[in-house]
């Protein structure tokens, strides 16, 4: 342990006897320290050395010794302030390390140091919380470790590292030992504090793979109605943190503790029709496709969330009328904006949900290459998870597709791509000015191009497209 770590471990452990709360001392090994990026490893060493120059007391905290522990130490390190001036501290830290300094937010009383190779310090001030209900924001007072320790979430979470030694209050280490998931103190105490929480317990089960304890899961089920005051945009973040890192077990933690029916009630567990698919209901079918993402190991979020949202429709017919599309069309706008997407994400799984079935049609009808190029200019550049959802799709399907056949077409196809991504010749200004078209039928008459452009029926040159408008023109007015 390098000397000027030793004095806040003394400070640590003194407080913590003043307040007569027994806690384990372990060493952390050779190997594990090895690990350690030598950069992130100099800098925790210079800011130990920086606080004890300036009389101040510190620790690592939280999710970096964790991971060190389990032998996958990162670049983003949590210190935890229990003597001193945090201010004093992060500043000159800044200054001698060449840190950009971020802004002391009030709300956490916490600043965040980032260094030109990537790396990130955040500093927190020991703090105690209290929350009004049913807020889910804290108000956050100046506190001491002791309170610090007892404001936090899950045991792994509470480790304070002082060089090679690491402090448990809560016997973290036997919880990371036997890989499971626990809180510092009665689940729905932990829950109530910050209903986050529930979805951070199935973030780490899935980040980690371990099992979450029994009583814990108790208490999630218990208090799961109160997700409602949680913002829909931090849900968001922690369900995409979850589903991909592992998205059947995120999907069946979600279910059987009650998760997914309330953050998707749209999405009912109705029976499937035996006749056409192999999973007996919803839900089973939206596990059968996720086990097909895992296995080909697809970590992107929203595409995961894509594939149970696109469930939400119970109309399995290739076809619709417009009434039944605009319908569901509007229940998925409706989930979309309420989970806080962003509209890049809003376009892009309204776009799987538009042509989901597309592959599908190819498959059963006489599908012409003008008809592909439409569908490829529409999808681009999402063919690739187009095929994956439509495969995923074809797995839970009693009597499947051949799906190898139109992929092949639809790579063949694609390797024109002049024929598909490009602009007519001829733009918008210059058909106002040559044929007197307005508005919206500027737009059809662009369609029109494309169409004809796609289908080789001419070269996409002015000429052309000015030649070919004359000719056609009829079919516009």
């Amino acid at each position: 342990m390098i000397e000027e770590s030793e004095t806040s471990y003394n400070l640590c452990i003194d407080e913590l006897k003043k307040n007569n709360i027994t806690a384990k001392i372990h060493e952390i090994s050779v190997k594990n320290l090895q690990n350690v990026d030598s950069a992130v490893q100099n800098k925790i060493e210079r800011v130990f050395k920086i606080a004890s120059q300036y009389g101040c007391a510190i620790g690592v905290i939280g999710g970096f010794v964790r991971d060190l522990l389990l032998g996958n130490p990162s670049h983003d390190v949590d210190f935890v302030v229990f003597k001193g001036n945090i201010n004093k501290l992060t500043e000159q830290i800044g200054q001698e390390l060449k840190g950009k300094i971020g802004k002391m937010s009030n709300q956490t009383l916490t600043t965040q140091i980032r260094f030109p190779d990537g790396i990130i310090f955040e500093f927190n001030s020991t703090r105690k919380e209290h929350y009004e209900h049913p807020s889910r924001m804290p108000i956050v007072e100046k506190g001491t470790l002791v309170d610090d320790l007892f404001r936090r979430d899950f045991t792994i979470n509470a480790f304070i590292m002082f060089g090679n030694k690491y402090v448990d209050v809560f016997d973290g280490t036997n919880d990371l030992q036997n890989l499971i998931i626990q809180t510092t103190r009665e689940p729905t105490v932990v829950f109530r504090e910050d209903y986050l929480r529930m979805f951070r317990a199935i973030r780490f089960s899935c980040m980690l793979n371990f099992e979450i304890d029994k009583r814990v899961k108790e208490g999630i089920r218990k208090n799961v109605e109160h997700l409602k005051f949680v913002p829909h945009e931090r849900i968001l973040d922690e369900l995409k943190n979850s589903i991909s890192s592992n998205p059947l077990r995120a999907f069946r933690l979600m279910v059987d503790l009650n998760i997914f029916e309330t953050i998707f009630p749209e999405i009912k567990n109705y029976p499937l029709e035996k006749s056409s698919f192999l999973p007996e209901t919803v839900w089973k079918k939206i596990e059968q496709k996720l086990r097909y993402m895992l296995d080909n190991k697809i970590t992107d979020s929203t595409f995961l969330i894509a594939v149970i949202l696109l469930e939400f429709d119970l109309d399995m017919t290739l076809e619709k009328n417009e009434t039944e599309f605009e319908e569901f069309r509007v229940i998925l706008n409706n989930i979309l904006k309420r989970l806080k997407f962003s509209n890049k994400e809003v376009q892009r799984i309204k776009l799987y949900y538009k042509f989901k079935h597309s592959l599908f049609k190819f498959c059963d009808f006489d599908t012409s290459i003008l008809e592909i190029r439409l569908f490829l200019r529409s999808v681009h550049p999402l063919l690739d998870d187009f095929v994956l959802l439509s495969l995923a799709e074809n797995g839970t399907r009693r009597f499947p597709c051949d799906m190898e056949t139109i992929i092949t077409r639809l790579r063949e196809v694609s390797k024109k791509p002049e024929l598909i991504q490009f602009m007519p010749k001829l733009n918008g200004y210059e058909i106002n000015e040559l044929f007197g078209f307005e508005g919206r039928v500027i737009g059809d008459v662009k369609l029109l191009l494309v169409t004809a452009i796609m289908n080789e029926e001419i070269i996409n040159t002015r000429e052309s497209c000015i030649k070919y408008l004359k000719k056609n023109k009829w079919k516009i007015l």
